[in-house]
């Protein structure tokens, strides 16, 4: 007994050392909850008019677009193509990009009043060209965004013409807007996010789920540990981000990478360093950017960019319907609105219930359950132990006078 005792003992201070964790998961009902950012980026990356591409560009915009395969390549020592080694004019890209005035002509918000759009939408720097947020916060700034609204007849609305005559040749063969429900606090992550197409009204329901895990010494994901950026202390390591988060971690690393690499920076690159010539993006950060290694996880290991403690996660479920109706379109078009079915979309986002999902990492083994644990393991070996003690005296006692008395009985014979 007392060796199981001991062997218990050992097992659950091994195990409190590893500082193993299990999840808590559980459905939390509120009466308001924080409604995500929202990032608008159209499909097309650069506006036609405004770019105003002429043979040569158009030629450099079809090798770095999805139609690369069909048109040969450009020989950039070609006296023709000169134009391509040529450095960019400061605020290139947003000089060339659409505006709020060109995407959107209608917001509304959850209590279906009309918004100014160029109040409430944020132009955003991302990898894939000028975005728009809505309900972008950054740090210090305005109060976070709340609703106690549900359902799509109290939902947040944007009706916008993608401008398709003003698409030039891009990675995307659609047309249509790309649209990333993101935490207000973090930059949008390009590579989620879902698809909206003109000519269709799109219904997205929003959930929300929020994370937090145990920081050191309890390990979080593939072993590493979580960085507690709620801690009093805490500086961000991250120099061109203000709120940290694993993705902009990343891309941080994607960034100095591929400097060091090509000795210049892209026009969506927000950082310091010179920004690359046409013929400096396409050879080298491009080539470089798309390939395999910096999309692996082997790539990702060498940034040693630890997840936030506590993060949250929105996500869209979006339905589809024809838009406008045969009925409405004879209305717009009365109106003056032309091409509704190619260029023209309606995009609505919406809680169905005021409820999130809450995933708390919690110690598995902590000092108050090794005390318990070691409470009662020792109740039941040293109990046994003291019964087992006390029946063996008794037994002995009682066949020692047996023997007593047999043996008196027989020396009276």
């Amino acid at each position: 007994m007392g060796g199981l005792l001991i062997y218990t003992c050992v097992d659950l201070f091994d195990k409190y050392v590893q500082h193993t964790t299990m999840a808590n998961i559980k459905v939390e009902l509120v009466n308001e909850l924080p409604f995500p950012a929202i990032t608008f980026c159209n499909l097309s990356p650069y506006k036609k008019s405004s770019l105003n591409p002429d043979a040569v560009m158009d030629h450099f915009l079809l090798t770095v677009s999805r139609m690369k395969d069909f048109v040969p390549p450009i020989d950039y020592d070609h006296p023709g193509y000169s134009s391509l080694s040529h450095p960019l004019p400061d605020g290139w890209l947003l000089n060339v990009s659409f505006s709020v005035a060109d995407l959107y002509y209608a917001c509304v918000n959850t209590t279906n009043q009309r918004m100014n759009c160029e109040d409430v939408l944020t132009p955003t720097i991302t990898d894939i060209g000028l975005c728009y947020t809505y309900n972008s916060q950054n740090v210090g700034g305005n109060d976070p965004l709340v609703t106690s609204l549900t359902g799509s007849a109290k939902s947040l609305a944007f009706y916008i013409n993608v401008n398709q005559n003003e698409y030039v040749y891009s990675d995307n063969l659609a047309a249509g807007m790309k649209i990333i429900v993101h935490d207000p606090r973090e930059i949008p992550d390009t590579n989620s996010g879902f698809f909206a197409s003109p000519g269709f009204s799109v219904y997205a329901s929003l959930t929300l789920t929020k994370y937090k895990y145990l920081p050191f010494p309890y390990p979080s994901a593939r072993g590493r540990y979580c960085l507690d950026t709620e801690a009093p202390g805490f500086q961000n390591p991250l120099n061109y981000h203000d709120m940290y988060s694993i993705y902009a971690c990343i891309q941080e690393c994607k960034y100095h990478y591929l400097v060091k690499l090509c000795g210049c920076q892209a026009p969506t690159d927000t950082g310091p360093e010179r920004t690359c010539t046409f013929r400096e993006y396409a050879e080298c950060y491009r080539n470089t950017s798309r390939g395999d290694y910096l999309h692996s996880i082997a790539f990702q290991e060498t940034c040693m960019c630890d997840s936030p403690c506590e993060f949250n996660v929105y996500g869209a479920s979006a339905s589809t319907a024809y838009f406008p109706s045969n009925l409405n379109e004879i209305f717009l078009n009365n109106a003056g609105f032309e091409n509704l079915r190619t260029d023209y979309m309606e995009v609505r986002f919406f809680f169905d219930t005021l409820s999130y999902l809450n995933v708390e990492y919690i110690p598995e083994y902590s000092i108050e359950t090794i005390i318990a644990t070691l409470g009662g393991q020792m109740g039941i070996f040293l109990g046994a132990s003291l019964l087992t003690l006390s029946e063996l005296v008794e037994f002995l006692m009682m066949a020692a006078l047996l023997a007593c008395k047999r043996a008196f009985q027989r020396r009276r014979k």
